[in-house]
């Protein structure tokens, strides 16, 4: 009777653990056709909304198809832009790159080419909170220093973010980084979580172990803030709120700290989650085109102008006076 009452409570106890561990891999805002970005400003979801480019602020664009693995791409528009840069653009979970055109709509004013993709999260496949994912943003750099472009600045928002500067540090040749409301460790991150947080310490180590499995890596190594301190030349902006629900403003500060004297940190008043670019608008714009214009149009080397280079410099000059920070 004994082994039969241990034997019951060992099954309850993993059916715990993986019921909790399969709803970090499939989210409930996923079924409901969200994203994790949260907060006053942010636009609800409405049929109203722009559906492209062209729509939104009367931008050409191409759809393409990145190829990331056999038989798995990810689907991306491509804005053309005045400027020889390129910015890529990568959503939250959940997201697609209907999510960026806020952001891709400033880029673009700005003169940028800009490559918004899809997260590749959904209902049906969940999330791996960017340990997958970030493959397709290895590929869509790829994709664009196959079109030529050899300076390209990335922007991420939750997911998106992290995913970037996990690709930074295994090699990938970005020049300058938005990191937007990422977190700086995923496994702190996962225990913040309302179903594990109230968990007995030991039933939650289970479930973040089980998680593992769900998500095909163990997430005590999928880390952000590790990954911050090898960006290599690159320059990165990372942009929190301070009352973020989801990822608290230390793990923000982490991730600036570990960058060195090439990470900046942004705070901005709010309570939200990836929703700073309307909580702040105009600042939002203002310094991400800074920090762009700083990494990606720089001469990039001395010496006498050619007539390229000065048409170069005249981009960058305007594109800095456009950035100018409030204030």
């Amino acid at each position: 009777m004994g082994a039969v009452m241990l034997g019951v409570v060992a099954v309850l106890w993993f059916a715990a653990a993986t019921l909790v561990a399969y709803r970090l891999k499939y989210p409930p805002f996923l079924e409901a056709g969200r994203t994790d970005v949260y907060g006053p400003h942010v636009p609800g979801e409405s049929s109203g909304a722009p559906a492209d480019p062209r729509a939104a602020f009367g931008a050409d664009f191409g759809s393409i198809r990145v190829p990331v693995a056999r038989g798995k791409n990810i689907e991306a528009w491509m804005i053309p832009g005045k400027l020889p840069a390129a910015v890529l653009l990568v959503p939250p979970a959940g997201g697609t790159r209907r999510t960026m055109l806020p952001y891709a709509k400033f880029l673009h004013e700005a003169g940028y080419a800009v490559m918004a993709i899809d997260s590749g999260d959904d209902a049906h496949t969940g999330t791996s909170w960017g340990w997958s994912e970030r493959m397709g943003v290895l590929s869509a750099a790829s994709e664009l220093k196959r079109r030529g472009f050899r300076k390209i600045g990335a922007l991420g928002v939750s997911e998106g973010a992290a995913e970037i500067i996990l690709v930074q540090a295994a090699g990938a040749s970005f020049q300058a980084i938005v990191a937007d409301s990422a977190y700086g460790s995923l496994a702190a991150m996962f225990q913040r979580v309302p179903s594990i947080a109230g968990l007995n310490p030991a039933l939650q180590q289970t479930a973040l172990w089980e998680a593992g499995f769900f998500l095909g890596h163990s997430i005590w190594n999928v880390d952000p803030t590790n990954a911050a301190r090898d960006l290599g030349p690159a320059s990165i902006l990372v942009i929190h709120e301070e009352g973020d629900q989801i990822v608290p403003l230390a793990q923000a500060r982490a991730i600036a700290a570990a960058a060195g004297n090439r990470g900046e940190l942004w705070i901005v008043p709010g309570k939200g989650h990836g929703d700073a670019i309307f909580e702040a608008p105009a600042e939002y714009s203002a310094r991400v085109l800074k920090l762009f214009s700083e990494g990606l149009l720089a001469p990039s080397s001395e010496g006498p102008r050619s007539p390229a280079d000065n048409a170069h410099r005249k981009a960058r000059l305007a594109s800095e006076r456009f950035a100018a920070v409030p204030g």
